[in-house]
């Protein structure tokens, strides 16, 4: 009996290890890569409205199209583009860092109430981006679905494009 029990778990592994293959990866160096950057800063007036329904769920939002002649055939079927976002931090001491996209932005909302007060309150916005040939946009949407507010401010936003 003894020696059924220590048989029977030898053969589970024995069974599972057999149902294994090794794969195997090739790493490929590549001399002469390219990078490419470009720097853009999107206006409040660069975006655009994509309305949906204006519910929760809708396809709501904001976003903002460039021209990006570095992101070629070649680029879309063998590179790589990222981008980045600028977040200031500290508006005291202006301090801020590269952030990579997609990124949850904090958007501050300065509104006057129907009694002549003001309310500030910062609302977290959902910032990505999209490539295809010639082309990257940007794209915020409300991380509850509805529609994003009005962008008052310039957003400084990085793009490499890997060849």
């Amino acid at each position: 009996m003894k020696l059924f029990k220590l048989f029977l778990p030898m053969l589970a592994v024995a069974a599972m290890a057999a149902g294994c293959t090794k794969e195997y990866y090739t790493i490929e160096n590549y001399s002469g890569v390219e990078v490419y950057t470009h720097q853009y800063t999107i206006n409040p007036g660069h975006w655009l409205r994509n309305q949906g329904q204006f519910l929760p769920g809708a396809y709501n939002y904001l976003y903002a199209s460039f021209e990006n002649a570095d992101i070629t055939p070649d680029v879309m079927e063998n590179g790589t583009v990222q981008a980045y976002v600028y977040n200031v931090y500290d508006t005291q001491n202006n301090l801020g860092a590269w952030n990579t996209l997609p990124f949850i932005i904090p958007i501050e909302i300065h509104e006057q109430n129907d009694d002549g007060s003001w309310n500030d309150y910062t609302v977290p916005e959902n910032i990505r981006f999209e490539w295809e040939e010639g082309k990257v946009t940007f794209i915020i949407q409300d991380l509850d679905g509805w529609d994003p507010d009005d962008m008052i401010s310039s957003i400084t936003v990085k793009v490499c494009v890997t060849k």
